[in-house]
């Protein structure tokens, strides 16, 4: 507003000067100078007298109403140019939003010799290097495609049915060539066609997307070679622990008992780490076979692979869940597992619909299950880790558990945490849950 300000001012001082001389002096736009102008209604003399007029360009600066009245009439072509809403305010407004937008905005006329520029906000000039005085009056496409290229910008058809439209394009800009959202947007006024050619610079995006591009790429072929690792390293390690287990119960005497019962508990152990490394990579797979089972049943396939000795399972809720019932089964595997092999006596595992306080009063609100024992907890701190790949305190176990357990909750799009069960063991809490 203080440029405004200061051409109202300019103009009350020194009303002889034109358009152009003003915004020459104060280092703007023509154009801003001709709306603030039009919107405050501050008289003016003709946009370009003759120099030899000067004499004449006095005599209208008297306050005569008829001096005034030849004045406006001198001024009718500079305010017929003007194609925006007749209503000062507005005008004020839309001058106001047009010179600050910082995407470049170029207002075009259709002509028989072709689509020529009318004029161009500082947007256009600060990416282009054209001002008003420059390019007013010139062809568009001379201005600012690039050479050698046919990617013109839409022109005004006789019959512009197709109204606004947008693409991506490049421009010529004044560091260089430069891709750009490009808007087009017609309209008509006394029969002429018109229309906004605004220009927002997504070069820097297009970057981004492309190095987003090139990196999900290289996830993806090591995510590949890390899998074909795996499915090698198994596949090779399981045909020599097969070996030594035959020729172990061949040298197995009652003297060398106890070594042979140390080698087999290493060479059990190997095989679990086999195991568990290759669920570990399906469970990441982010492709599920879902549908709907009932929490029981899958619960129950998943008890009777784990050795649970005297521990006890209590479906304390009965629901429905959509999900990958095979790598869910192995979820709850992995977590029965954990709680009876880190517990030195038999504990007792439930499973339930997590009721959340929510201030909603209507719709759906049991979105979340859980999993919890009564054994002797997770202490606080090592809730955050516990999910880590190798994170153990159990000799026999792997540390993969509890890491299969969290990649088969993200495969399903399930939020996971630990809290303290009311039995003061750990309470597993399954959230954004399908539970039918």
């Amino acid at each position: 507003m203080d440029t405004v300000n200061k051409i109202i001012k300019l103009v009350s001082q020194e009303p002889d000067l034109t358009n152009a001389e003003i915004a020459k002096r104060l280092n703007v736009n023509t154009s801003l100078v001709r709306d603030t102008r039009a919107a405050h209604n501050v008289e003016t003399n003709s946009e370009n007298p003759c120099p030899s007029d000067t004499s004449q360009s006095q005599s209208l600066n008297t306050s005569s109403p008829a001096m005034r009245y030849a004045k406006a009439e001198a001024d009718q072509k500079s305010i017929a140019e003007d194609e925006f809403n007749t209503e000062p305010d507005m005008k004020g407004r839309f001058a106001y939003l047009y010179q600050s937008i910082p995407d470049a905005v170029v207002e075009t006329e259709a002509t028989q010799s072709g689509v020529i520029i009318r004029r161009v906000n500082s947007g256009f000039e600060d990416i282009f290097g054209y001002n008003d005085n420059q390019v007013v009056g010139c062809p568009i496409n001379e201005c600012i495609i690039p050479d050698g290229t046919n990617n013109e910008p839409p022109e005004l058809q006789q019959d512009d049915s197709q109204g606004a439209c947008q693409e991506t394009v490049c421009r010529k800009t004044k560091t260089g060539v430069r891709c750009f959202l490009h808007r087009h947007i017609p309209y008509e006024h006394d029969g002429n066609r018109y229309a906004f050619e605004v220009y927002s610079d997504i070069e820097d995006q297009k970057r981004r997307q492309a190095e987003l591009e090139y990196r999900a790429q290289q996830l993806d072929e090591e995510r590949e070679q890390a899998e074909e690792f795996v499915s090698i390293l198994s596949h090779d390690l399981r045909n020599p622990i097969n070996i030594a287990e035959g020729y172990l119960h061949q040298l197995q005497t009652e003297a060398n008992q106890e070594t042979v019962e140390v080698i087999e508990r290493a060479l059990n152990r190997t095989k679990q780490l086999i195991d568990d490394t290759l669920e570990l990579k399906e469970s990441s797979d982010p492709n599920l076979e879902k549908s709907i089972a009932s929490i029981d049943t899958v619960a129950q396939s998943a008890w009777e692979l784990v050795d649970t000795g005297n521990s006890e399972l209590r479906i304390t809720d009965q629901f429905n869940i959509e999900c990958d019932t095979e790598r869910t089964s192995r979820l709850l595997e992995n977590l029965f597992r954990n709680a009876v092999e880190h517990n030195d006596g038999p504990v007792v595992i439930r499973i339930g619909i997590h009721h959340t306080m929510t201030q909603a009063t209507r719709g759906k609100t049991e979105t979340a299950f859980f999993v919890s024992d009564d054994g002797c907890g997770i202490p606080e701190e090592k809730r955050d880790t516990v999910f880590e790949l190798g994170e153990t305190e159990s000799r026999t176990g792997t540390g993969l558990g509890l890491a299969i357990v969290n990649r088969v909750a993200d495969a399903h799009g399930w939020n996971l945490r630990i809290i303290e069960s009311p039995d003061g063991g750990a309470k597993f809490i399954f959230n954004h849950v399908d539970i039918q």
